[in-house]
């Protein structure tokens, strides 16, 4: 790096400092910031997604204000706020069969952040942390929803989160990023998630933090045999908002389902990253992924389905769909196989396009509107990863977002 790259990083990282973790893991999270360059379009890793506005901002810290709320999307919901990067305590009884604890020092890191910059910087500085466990052959009927906004201009929140599932356990979670007219708050959020044998864990994620706020958000999953997860990611506001999502399946008769939704307008940046590494065999992977960009917005999905040597009989599929509104809307689009093993079943593809104009016609000369016929194909569009939702009040708050967006 040179001396004037060096020299901007440092004064990021003194943002950071003053939330300087405990443990042994953080020093070395510290010490890894220090040979990590700030990510830029020169890595691959990063290739599509310029983070210069995230470099450039001076954030600050402060802490949680109590008077702040979020109306919750499932209103049978177990409720824990996080303000400005601090967990509250859980709204409500504890039921039998859960543990909530704080996370005071990072110790066995799922993440990889010996080579990962943003992850390092939340292993070193994170600002509080929340560890989940639902015990063996628990079966939680209640999603439990995890409210992350913003009391205040130009903050930075750094919050970690842990959810271990038990054998044969069974939880929900909506991870539900809010704004409340806030703008220039950054958020670096790390997430590990253990799903143990014969457990499940669904993960019900919806973004729309508001146009001018940044989000950065890792997740980190390990699948144990016979275990079961689904992750649905809901994208709608971001200034730049980022997903990386790793995900080991190592056990045998996994099934792993990935599911996407993003709808970028203005100058908004959405951009997902995936990565699904079989390591055992006899296990199934699908990867659904769609997008439609408006305006001047851009988005970027890279998908990695990664079958090992010994991962024999591996069922993959990888999709991404995505439909250009206007001329100045822009997709990058990159699924990837990477296979290593001789008996596998694996497919994966891209599109772009635009909205069908063949359709729009046919639904006007039938008597609809303009506006209407633009809302039932976007509707369409999105419906059949939308459909994957179980969860009912998700799926239909989710719905109406999709409408609102785009004022259809």
């Amino acid at each position: 790096m040179s001396v004037a790259v060096n020299d901007k990083k440092e004064l990021f990282l003194e943002q950071f400092r003053v939330s300087e973790g405990l443990s042994g893991e953080s020093i070395a999270a510290q010490i890894a910031l220090q040979n990590l360059d700030f990510p830029s379009t020169r890595d691959e890793y990063w290739k599509y997604t310029r983070l210069t506005k995230i470099q450039n901002g001076e954030f600050s810290i402060e802490e949680a204000n109590s008077d702040v709320s979020v109306p919750s999307i499932d209103e049978n919901s177990l409720v824990i706020n996080c303000v400005n990067g601090f967990f509250g305590d859980l709204i409500g009884d504890l039921p039998k069969g859960i543990e909530i604890k704080p996370i005071e020092e990072v110790r066995g890191s799922m993440v990889e952040y010996q080579h990962e910059f943003f992850a390092a910087l939340n292993t070193a500085y994170f600002t509080s942390g929340v560890k989940i466990k639902i015990a063996e052959g628990t079966i939680i009927d209640k999603p439990i929803q995890l409210n992350f906004v913003n009391s205040n201009n130009g903050l930075q929140a750094q919050p970690r989160i842990k959810i271990d599932v038990a054998q044969s356990a069974s939880a929900q979670f909506i991870f539900n990023f809010q704004n409340i007219g806030n703008e220039n708050n950054f958020w670096n959020v790390v997430s590990e998630m253990k799903v143990g044998e014969n457990a499940e864990l669904n993960v019900h994620q919806l973004q729309q933090g508001g146009d001018q706020n940044y989000l950065i958000n890792t997740t980190a999953v390990q699948q144990k045999r016979d275990s079961r997860f689904a992750i649905h990611t809901i994208c709608l506001e971001g200034k730049i908002l980022r997903n990386n999502l790793n995900i080991a399946v190592q056990g045998q008769n996994c099934e792993t389902k990935l599911n996407g939704v993003y709808l970028a307008s203005g100058t908004e940046h959405f951009d997902n990253h995936t990565y699904v590494d079989h390591i055992a065999p006899n296990c199934s992977s699908s990867e659904n992924y769609k997008g439609i960009i408006d305006d001047k917005a851009t988005a970027v999905f890279n998908g990695k389905v990664m079958v090992q040597p010994d991962a024999q009989k591996i069922n993959g599929f990888q999709s991404n769909q995505n439909i250009l509104l206007s001329d100045e809307a822009t997709v990058n689009s990159k699924p990837e196989l990477e296979i290593y093993a001789d008996d596998v079943l694996c497919s994966h593809g891209s599109t772009t396009g635009q909205l069908d104009e063949e359709a729009m016609f046919y639904l006007q000369t039938r008597g609809v509107s303009e506006s209407s016929a633009r809302k039932m194909l976007i509707r369409a569009f999105v419906f059949d990863v939308l459909d994957e939702i179980k969860l009912d009040a998700f799926r239909t708050h989710v719905e109406d977002l999709v409408d609102e967006k785009f004022k259809v």
